[in-house]
């Protein structure tokens, strides 16, 4: 999984003929391919595998791809979120990984049942959407709700309707709209993201600090100058949300990566004690609350509570598929799987992977994982249609 296309696999393979002077066959971005699906299919283990120790589950629905949606869950030994250290993609293995156009909770916990013996899962990590916690509840599983999500929820909760935040980012909005192919474009924020957007204001807010030190120093220009000039009323509200946010987003990091414990409860809450503001005192109170819920739960021992290595596995995805999304969800998604568990190093396992998965079962676990892509779809809705060059006006 480097950082290339498959198609540029093929070329990588002559430069390495040409430079080293080897003269080794030279696979087409299709065999690229199909090597990646028998990889991902490999990843995936029987009910015996997870007999010998318990597990942690790390679960999301994505976002809608086309007509469909991905549920992909993943599980990772206990003993290694016991660690205090951040989880890798060779720490976890793909449970499950499939494609429907809605996911409710009984079906979500339908695919755990088969995959899993419920005895063996010790928690799971996900958001906080209903069906998830509703298929969670079902299965009795103790369920830790996701750091990054959880903490979003907090700051929307004390931002959403705040008439200075609203006033701040419609003039953030006015200013890159009116000035971002102007002389002054130097001084345009940063864009402001539309999906999950209370996860990732602190750039807006660096900005809002940055620009107030820069008037405040008489380091623009006098066309730059009156462009900002909504700064200086919102220069308390900025700075004092700037601190609010870069001290949770601290906090984030620490938990990630050393999970949650006392120690790092301890840790967590002095980085607020700080903090002022009527913002960060909701905060404040919110952030023990969540904190006295994971205490309640880890029962003294250190816990997990990021699911950070699915939202980037996700993210490695969305990347791969970006360009031609009207295909919709097809099996090339088994390239998560393929990140997983997978040491590198390892080449008798990788090659027994390819040796041992067949073409065959690839088709398989389509027809039984992914069922008709949004192309397929569509070519079935056309085959019968006869050409328009065929008639005659």
């Amino acid at each position: 999984m480097a950082g290339v296309s498959f198609r540029a696999v093929s070329k990588i393979f002559i430069q390495l003929n040409i430079c080293f002077h080897l003269n080794i066959g030279c696979p087409t971005h299709a065999t690229v391919l199909v090597w990646i699906k028998k990889q991902g299919i490999s990843q995936f283990r029987s009910h015996a595998y997870y007999a010998n120790e318990k597990w942690v589950l790390i679960a999301v629905e994505s976002i809608q791809f086309g007509n469909k949606k991905i549920l992909l869950v993943l599980a990772v030994p206990e003993r290694r979120c016991r660690e205090g250290k951040a989880l890798t993609y060779a720490d976890a293995v793909p449970l499950v990984l499939k494609v429907s156009a809605s996911w409710k909770g009984d079906e979500i916990a339908s695919e755990i049942k088969q995959s899993i013996d419920l005895e063996q899962i010790s928690y799971c990590i996900s958001d906080t959407g209903s069906n998830l916690i509703c298929a969670f509840n079902s299965l009795n599983c103790t369920h830790i709700p996701d750091i990054n999500h959880k903490i979003s929820r907090m700051i929307q909760s004390v931002l959403e309707k705040n008439p200075l935040f609203i006033q701040y980012t419609k003039d953030l909005a006015l200013l890159r709209k009116q000035k971002s192919m102007s002389k002054i474009a130097r001084i345009v924020p940063p864009n402001q993201r539309v999906m999950c957007r209370f996860m990732n204001l602190l750039p807006l807010f660096e900005w809002g600090v940055n620009m107030t030190l820069l008037l405040k120093k008489n380091l623009l220009n006098e066309e730059e100058k009156p462009a900002l000039s909504f700064i200086e009323p919102l220069s308390a509200f900025i700075i004092d949300t700037y601190m609010l946010l870069n001290s949770l987003s601290d906090i984030q990091t620490l938990l990630k990566v050393k999970g949650y414990n006392n120690e790092s409860k301890k840790e967590s809450l002095s980085i607020l004690s700080t903090l002022k503001s009527d913002n960060a005192l909701k905060i404040k109170k919110q952030v023990r609350a969540y904190f006295s819920d994971l205490s309640f739960k880890a029962k003294g021992e250190t816990i997990c509570c990021s699911s950070d290595i699915i939202e980037s596995s996700f993210g490695k995805y969305k990347e791969i598929v970006k360009g031609n999304k009207t295909v919709g969800i097809s099996d090339l998604c088994l390239c998560i799987a393929t990140m997983m568990g997978t040491n590198l190093n390892d080449t008798e396992k990788l090659k027994n992977a390819m040796e041992s998965v067949k073409t065959k079962n690839v088709k398989e676990w389509k027809e039984i994982n992914i069922s008709k892509t949004l192309f397929a779809e569509k070519n079935e809705l056309f085959k019968n249609i006869e050409r328009i060059s065929s008639y005659r006006i």
